[in-house]
């Protein structure tokens, strides 16, 4: 995923609105590895 937001649309077919925001981060190998010689 290369852009910094992605639209999820689900039907339930309840025939209701909603909305939620989901926060999440990036744990991916690259990530892990940048941040693996940060010392506190």
């Amino acid at each position: 995923m290369r852009t910094p937001e992605v639209a999820i649309t689900i039907d339930l077919g309840t025939g209701g609105a909603g909305a939620a925001t989901v926060w999440t981060c990036d744990f991916s190998a690259e990530y892990i590895h940048i941040n693996a010689d940060y010392r506190t």
